[in-house]
């Protein structure tokens, strides 16, 4: 690995947040940094100080050289279920570190039964989900539960995530992937996948706690309203297959649920009962077809996205709340200047590319999450970075 071309390559530098991570990375200084597409014309015209390289990725074989010149390769070429599998057959086969920003529990499922035990072998890190899809549930989860051990040795048996204020923008990359799933839920294979709570665990079929909770309610410890939450059925499956990875440190019973969070008053009640709807009406219209193609035709195209103003004036936050018995915590983890699926993310992709390709991590090859494969180095990078991880 020592000896490759390159220590990182970014693949997808042309596209919107593409473009962003390309800039975070480069503006990091890394020693052999390369930027990749499938244009030269368009890399040209990023006016970057990085040797290109041209790669297809649909093309297998240009996959497979592309992760033979590079210790990791960071992409955010998505929909992944369509441009993706060829990228991480080659790196898993390559030993070739790899990281991306998708959300497609079917497709990380079906990377998984593919490339797991070959990525363990060659020693390959295969970490999916390293943007606001799911790094701050995963890792979010995984400080909790350093700070609950730390405070009351031993570890809590439940941790909620209330996702909370939060303001940003839609790219047109994001909505590409949220039909792409819409159209793979045509599939009943796919459809027992995401149904599972424990779809990405190594045994999904086995004997597990409860279910996701879908509940609207009260919380008395925040003393704030919950509703479901719209990521919760990537990020609540991204923490269950982390801790199955790491060997159940927090008891085969311990539970994870994942919420969104308004305020404990009156307008925060109207917003919860407005959220709510809001999320049915859209779940309703994502199944019909006609309804789907009229939101198609209205969503931000491949190429577009929230403006720099937008993405620096944007912010959010999560509240962990750890319980064990009587025993409570609060812990905090947010950006308290970045929009979640862009300025963050791109400090979150970033750092884990950088993470991957520089740290002495000891976690093994393997299909991953951010927390197994990098844990308290990424932690560190990112609280650097400036995102804030820390008890409440």
């Amino acid at each position: 690995m020592s000896e490759r071309e390159f220590d990182l390559v970014m693949f997808g530098a042309t596209g919107f947040t593409g473009r962003l991570v390309a800039d975070y990375i480069a503006k990091q200084k890394p020693k052999k940094f390369a930027i990749a597409g499938r244009s030269r014309e368009k890399l040209n015209a990023l006016r970057m100080d990085a040797p290109q390289v041209i790669v297809d990725a649909m093309d297998p074989a240009q996959c497979a050289d592309v992760a033979k010149r590079a210790r990791v390769v960071c992409t955010t070429v998505g929909p992944y279920s369509k441009y993706g599998s060829a990228l991480v057959a080659a790196c898993a086969a390559a030993g070739t570190h790899y990281c991306d920003l998708t959300g497609e529990v079917h497709w990380m499922r079906e990377m998984i039964d593919a490339h797991h035990d070959q990525a363990r072998r060659s020693g390959a890190r295969i970490v999916h989900t390293c943007g606001f899809d799911s790094i701050p549930s995963d890792l979010g989860t995984w400080a909790t539960q350093q700070e609950f051990l730390k405070r009351f040795g031993r570890p809590a048996s439940k941790v909620t995530s209330f996702y909370g204020e939060q303001s940003g923008g839609l790219s047109g990359g994001t909505a590409a992937s949220a039909f792409e799933i819409a159209d793979a839920m045509k599939d009943p294979e796919v459809r027992r996948t995401l149904r599972n709570p424990h779809g990405l665990d190594p045994d999904p079929s086995a004997p597990h706690a409860k279910d996701d909770s879908r509940a609207v309610g009260w919380d008395p410890f925040l003393k704030m309203f919950y509703v479901p939450f719209f990521m919760a059925e990537t990020n609540t499956r991204v923490v269950r297959r982390g801790h199955a990875l790491a060997g159940f440190p927090w008891g085969e019973d311990f539970l994870y649920r994942e919420v969104m969070s308004t305020p404990g008053n009156a307008r925060g009640a109207v917003m919860a009962a407005t959220i709510t709807a809001g999320l049915a009406g859209l779940a309703a219209a994502m199944k019909r077809p006609r309804l789907r193609e009229m939101l198609k035709e209205r969503a931000p195209k491949p190429g577009e996205g929230p403006s720099e103003e937008q993405r620096t004036r944007g912010h959010w936050k999560v509240r962990f709340v750890a319980e064990d018995g009587n025993d409570r915590l609060l812990y905090i983890v947010g950006d308290p200047a970045g929009d979640p699926g862009y300025a963050s993310t791109a400090k979150m992709l970033g750092e884990s590319a950088l993470c991957l390709a520089y740290d002495p991590l000891e976690s093994k090859g393997g299909c991953l999450t951010p927390s197994v494969a990098m844990d308290g180095s990424l932690l560190d990078r990112l609280r650097k970075a400036g995102l804030t991880f820390q008890p409440g």
